[in-house]
Formats: C-alpha cells, structure tokens, sequence
C-alpha cells in the first residue's frame, strides 16, 4: 500500500510540476513575435499584404517590396536581454539586429539629389524609375542596424499579452527607422 501511495505522490508531483515548468512568460511571447517575423508566418504575411497594398506602387513593385520586407523579416536576430514583472504587467527588453533598410533608401535619396537626371525619361521625371532605384537599393543592402526595445506586456485573465506595438518600435523591426532625426 505505501508503494501505490508514493506512486502516485510522485505521478502528482510530476503533473504539478509540469503545469508549473509549462507557464508561458513574457519572454515567451515575445519570443513567439519574433519568431513569427523571421519565420513569415501567416498572421505576419498577411499584415504585410495590407501594408503593401496601401503603397502607391504598381503591382510588379508591390511584388518586389514584399519580397524585400519578407527578407528582412527573415534576416532579423534577436536577444531577449532582460525580463521584468510587476504583478499583472512585464516589460522585456530586448536587443534586435535587422538589415538597415533606411539606409538603403536613404542612399537612394541622396542619388536622386545628386544626379536627378539619371531618373528622367523623354525630358521628364520618371518616378518608376527612381522607384525602380530605390528597390534594387533596399534588395542589394547587406547593412544591419541594432537597436534595443522595451515592450510591455498585460496579464489577462492569467495569458501574457503583448500590447500593441507603438510606430518606432514597428519601423526599427521593420529596418525603416530614422535613427540620422532621433
């Protein structure tokens, strides 16, 4: 009888024990965002696909945008530096390396400044064809950028929720952050 009973203390103990190593963390969810980002998952590519469709591209230049955004989204590194939890809310910091596309495009700009006509067709400003610049720019830039981000987390109902990302912690994800301004 003792045997059966210390069985099943310790077939208890197990099961508490695992309900407790299974929580999921702040950093859990944090790390699930990013790895949603590099992975493209399917919640990520639609956002994408709103976001480029709201450009004033033509559909070939849509198509290219995504395909660099998607490459950037795969090409970022992250390390979860710090957690921190206040009974219902948690900051995680974290260090991100992505490919700096704002300097891609700031190069691009800073062509367009200096040899305007390079961008001319039949006498006139040709904004495809800057386009067209700018794209193989942000396609070809290999430079990475880091950056560190604090974001915030709820607990709701016993589930770690991140709050919604603010517009410069989304531009630094994304490699489009004016770092040149800040």
């Amino acid at each position: 009888m003792k045997k059966i009973i210390s069985v099943v203390l310790m077939v208890i103990s197990v099961i508490i024990l695992s309900g407790c190593l299974n929580e999921v963390t702040p950093s859990d969810v944090v790390k699930d965002m990013f790895d949603d980002y590099i992975n493209n998952s399917k919640t990520i590519l639609e956002e994408l696909d709103e976001y480029v469709e709201k450009q004033d591209l033509s559909s070939e230049e849509k198509k290219r945008y995504k395909d660099i955004i998607k490459k950037e989204y795969s090409a970022i590194k992250y390390d979860i530096l710090e957690e921190n939890i206040e009974e219902t809310t948690a900051q995680v910091v974290v260090s991100i390396d992505v490919l700096d596309l704002y300097y891609a495009n700031e190069q691009a700009e800073r062509e367009l400044l200096a040899n305007p006509m390079n961008f001319y067709t039949d006498g006139s400003y040709d904004v495809h064809k800057f386009i067209d610049y700018k794209l193989t720019q942000m396609e070809n830039n290999e430079k990475r950028v880091e950056y560190t981000l604090h974001l915030k987390l709820m607990n709701s109902d016993g589930e770690w929720v991140l709050d919604e990302l603010d517009d410069t912690t989304l531009e630094k994800i994304h490699g489009i952050y004016n770092y040149e301004e800040n």
